[in-house]
């Protein structure tokens, strides 16, 4: 007979194996939960659910944490009860089910580092389930039911790889790198003029460019299973506050980079805080407003002019504009002199917060900072509509992916820029004679704000003699950037500045070029709000 011994290694891996299923499992048992609440008499969705919790049992005794494996079973006697219908589905059984799955989800982490003993509510919880799977055979087994709880589902066999997102930022980082080391061999083969070594690098450039939109494609990933745990967090915030309130996804499909998604669900989150918290009425007050006693929270995904929109939207009352002009009063701001779209940006400033008291939820004036620096850190931007007593839309405009953008690269002096050429609108010739003075110049009768970018980093070099104007736009404006020389437009790997570069006013990135050189990537959101900031003291 052989002893089989299981390696560090290998167990190493069975863990981080458990760890991405188990995270799996714990989303769908929540999402299918949520749905038994609303169905509680569709049996296929009660034996995924078991199946789920199966599963997770399984898994757990393999990696012996007996604890999880314990608590996993009685959770599944309870299903069982319900399977056969000795036990109601209803919607406090479903609460109870949504809070062992908390438990299982707490206890699964701290049974991989290594502590999984259940807490005493814990215990005090399991104690409770099982009552409820043992109790509860008054009830006459429906025969139904019980042998529906027999069928097995049909499930396709989908082959998926998981791979880490270091593992992909890693490949994007070697394109960028071929794409130099590609530049300087076209230089040097450029100079032989040999047609024929020419024609294999133009299929090298091809090889390479499906290289980087093939990892592109694998970074990308549907927004729906990242969005559907807000469910749960609408359910209980809505709860906390006497509200009824039914969150409504739509574009579920749409895929976007993971990296941008990661970054939106805190900014998502605060989003959904602040609706339940500020624009959805009670009740009762919704009722005698003519509405439906629940409101509705919608999030949207979709493709708009080359990005993604993020828009999410209540049935509520709305912003209150007399409540941020008093607000503003008190900060020294008179709101007689802002418009109506600048008043309600002022809900994105720091510390602002139109609400009474601090509650749970809010108060303290720093959900929607949070929302706008996230977004402008993806180099977003964030626009908002609301309409007295017909709710609040809240978009948010993203690239489709913040690793790869479409460049315009500039040259000043003997470095270059890129500019992200989604926020440029034209190019043109500075115009000789300008009072430089005013920082304003005449763009076919309008005014134009502009800097230089040797005036922005502090730069010696002087300005050319000929130089030209790159007209940038950003939802608050539009400025000049007057460059020596216009090279072109192409795709760059944008590459994030090092720790003691970040704070850079005006640097977004940085990339990688053709000759080997780095490029700083201007941030145009910082370059208009500098420009205007000049306009406005000439």
């Amino acid at each position: 007979m052989t002893n089989f011994s299981i390696t560090d290694d290998d167990r190493r891996e069975l863990v981080d194996a458990f760890v991405a299923e188990t995270d799996d499992v714990l989303n769908e048992l929540e999402q299918s939960l949520l749905r038994l609440e609303l169905t509680p008499d569709d049996d296929q969705l009660l034996h995924d659910i078991f199946r789920g919790v199966h599963t997770l049992k399984g898994n757990a005794a393999c990696l012996q944490y007996d604890d999880l494996t314990r608590f996993a079973h009685v959770m599944e006697e309870l299903l069982e009860g319900m399977r056969e219908g000795r036990v109601d589905a209803n919607a406090a059984r479903v609460s109870q089910l949504l809070d062992v799955v908390d438990a299982l989800r707490d206890i699964s982490v701290r049974s991989v580092s290594g502590n999984g003993a259940l807490t005493e509510v814990q215990e005090a919880l399991l104690q409770h389930v099982a009552e409820w799977a043992k109790g509860a055979d008054a009830t006459p087994i429906d025969p139904a039911r019980a042998a529906a709880s027999t069928r097995s589902s049909h499930t396709q066999v989908v082959r998926n790889l998981r791979v880490g997102i270091d593992k992909l930022d890693r490949m994007l980082n070697l394109v960028g790198e071929i794409a130099t080391a590609r530049g300087n061999v076209r230089q040097l083969i450029e100079e032989t003029r040999d047609e024929k070594t020419l024609d294999a690098v133009r299929e090298l450039d091809r090889l390479s460019f499906d290289l980087q939109e093939a990892i592109m494609n694998v970074r990308l990933v549907p927004v729906g299973p990242s969005l559907r745990h807000f469910h749960r967090i609408v359910r209980d915030l809505a709860a906390s506050q006497s509200k009824r309130v039914v969150l409504v996804i739509e574009g579920e499909d749409v895929e976007v980079d993971t990296t941008v998604i990661e970054q939106l669900k805190d900014p998502i989150t605060h989003m959904i805080r602040n609706a339940i918290d500020h624009g959805i009425e009670q009740p009762q007050v919704r009722v005698a407003a003519g509405k439906s006693a629940a409101g509705t929270i919608r999030i949207t995904a979709l493709h708009q002019s080359g990005g993604i929109v993020f828009r999410i939207a209540d049935d509520g009352a709305g912003l209150n504009d007399a409540r941020i002009a008093e607000r503003c009063r008190a900060l020294g701001i008179d709101p007689d002199r802002l418009t109506r779209q600048e008043l309600r940006d002022m809900t994105l400033r720091p510390g602002f917060s139109t609400a009474r008291e601090v509650t749970d939820l809010s108060g303290r004036g720093v959900g929607m900072d949070v929302v706008r620096r996230n977004v402008e850190s993806l180099r977003g931007t964030l626009s908002i509509d609301s309409q007295p007593g017909a709710g609040t839309t809240i978009d948010i405009r993203l690239p489709l992916t913040v690793a790869v953008i479409d460049g315009f690269a500039v040259g000043v002096g003997d470095e270059t820029y890129v500019i992200p050429i989604d926020s440029i609108s034209e190019c043109t010739e500075f115009p000789a004679g300008i009072d430089e003075a005013t920082g304003v110049m005449n763009l076919r009768g309008e005014p134009l704000p502009w800097l230089r970018i040797q005036s922005l980093f502090g730069l010696d070099s002087a300005a050319a003699e000929r130089e030209n104007v790159v007209v940038v736009e950003h939802e608050h404006g539009r400025a000049g950037i007057v460059v020596d020389q216009l090279f072109g437009s192409s795709q760059v790997v944008m590459k994030p500045m090092g720790r003691f570069l970040r704070q850079v006013p005006g640097v977004s990135g940085s990339s990688i070029l053709g000759n080997g050189r780095v490029a700083l990537i201007l941030d145009v959101r910082e370059i208009v709000r500098r420009t205007a900031q000049t306009g406005s003291h000439s």
